[in-house]
């Protein structure tokens, strides 16, 4: 249940950058109430990576440990393509021991936060769902709706998910984690076009007798980046992208909802964009396909193919909202942006969209800030957004760079695992030059 009272910020969504949204206000000293409609995290996702630069944050949190002690460190990012090996990137600072990539599940990471989040005081209130947002000059109005299994049917019985209570709470700040299909940017009505076509991607986990030690893969080919992550335990990822694969249904379920006026692709849970069961995958998932790809873009990953854990494929839209929010709504994660799978640009960033908007949002509650404060962090990485989706400040080549790299410059700011300072260095490891982005704050 709710605490007594109306708390001072509500998070909507318990996803990754929601939980953390929660957890940075809980430390703080604030009262925060965190709902998300699903039954219980997420069991298997595709976010898997935390940047060096979260990883510093985690430690800002009191959470690092949790977390380092279920990953796979990743200190090389390595640019492919079918032929062999073209550049590398060394990720963190040398001697840093957080200069790495933590290779480690969503799950593993929603669950720390969870637990985290009870020790400060407060819990993800499940199967709560934000039915309406009435805004106000000094508060929001939110209606909460408890979500509750109700037996239904004669002849044949079944179950469904029902309302079994509802209630107002009028709260001075809403923070929307509530990904794609966000209440929190609807009633905003924030618009949240496409800057770039959907992709499809077919990922495989599975055993393997590969030694990429601390190396990531990112491999290019032609009109299409895939990515081989090392995981613990013997096994690998690798992610492939489906350029010729549609999914039909999905398409149409879409097209007729646009056509209905009902707005953008709905998914069960935006956190679990996945398609396929246990026991029946689209032909893209045999494990014929799977090397039949390896073959024709990464010849030279010669390793076994052992038993695979986990198949599935995910649709990967690229949007990002017209704005990141306005007065005492704010959007962080992928409510407000959508990205492409290659660096796990979206969770990692959104993590700090999250710390920004809870510490600007503290400093307001306790008379140090003003709403100006949430102005200039929605501005700061709207501007960084438009750097990472290419619609400004693109990566320059400079008379050093190796023309390979120069030539797949437009692709690398969806590669490379950083933001702000730390992926103007990273490319400039490779010979480019980042301009900066056209903000009045600049992302650190």
């Amino acid at each position: 249940m709710f605490a007594e009272g109306n708390p001072e910020v509500l998070v909507v969504g318990a996803g990754p950058v929601g939980l953390l949204a929660a957890l940075d206000l809980a430390k703080q000293g604030i009262s925060v109430e965190i709902v998300d409609s699903g039954v219980w995290a997420c069991k298997h996702s595709y976010a898997l990576a935390l940047y060096p630069q979260t990883l510093h944050l985690l430690r800002e949190l009191g959470v690092l440990d949790r977390v380092m002690g279920s990953a796979y460190a990743v200190r090389t990012l390595a640019l492919y393509d079918r032929d062999g090996l073209h550049a590398k990137v060394r990720l963190g600072d040398p001697g840093d021991p957080l200069g790495c990539l933590a290779v480690v599940r969503q799950d593993v990471i929603e669950d720390m936060f969870e637990h985290a989040l009870r020790e400060a005081g407060a819990a993800v209130h499940w199967r709560h769902d934000i039915s309406a947002l009435q805004p106000a000059p000094n508060h929001v109005t939110a209606t909460v709706d408890r979500l509750e299994r109700e037996s239904r049917g004669y002849v044949v019985a079944h179950n469904e998910w029902v309302v079994g209570r509802r209630w107002d709470i009028q709260v001075p700040f809403v923070i929307g984690a509530d990904g794609y299909n966000s209440r929190v940017r609807r009633t905003l009505n924030i618009e949240y076009p496409e800057v770039a076509p959907a992709q499809y991607y077919g990922v495989f986990e599975f055993e393997t007798d590969a030694k990429l030690g601390d190396e990531a893969r990112v491999v290019f080919g032609d009109g299409t980046s895939d990515v081989l992550w090392p995981l613990p335990g013997g096994l690998c990822r690798w992610s492939f992208q489906l350029t010729d694969y549609h999914d039909t249904v999905a398409e149409e379920m879409k097209d007729r909802l646009l056509r209905s006026g009902f707005g953008y692709f709905p998914t069960e849970r935006p956190k679990d964009r996945t398609e396929g069961s246990p026991n029946k995958y689209p032909a893209v998932l045999d494990e014929k396909h799977l090397t039949d790809l390896i073959a024709a873009r990464a010849p030279w990953f010669q390793s076994s193919i052992g038993r695979i854990h986990w198949r599935t494929v995910v649709r990967f839209e690229r949007r990002l909202a017209a704005s990141f929010g306005q007065n005492r709504m704010w959007l962080a994660g992928d409510a407000a942006h959508l990205a492409g799978p290659v660096a796990i640009q979206s969770m990692n960033i959104g993590f700090f969209e999250a710390h920004e908007l809870a510490t600007a949002v503290a400093g307001i509650l306790r008379g140090q800030g003003t709403l100006a404060d949430l102005d200039a962090c929605g501005d700061r990485w709207h501007s960084e957004w438009r750097r990472l989706h290419g619609l400004e400040a693109h990566l320059e080549p400079t008379p050093e760079t190796d023309p390979w790299v120069a030539e797949h410059a437009a692709d690398l700011p969806a590669c490379l695992p950083g933001f702000g300072a730390e992926s103007a260095r990273l490319a400039a490891q490779l010979g480019l030059f980042s301009p900066p982005v056209l903000s009045k704050t600049a992302v650190p």
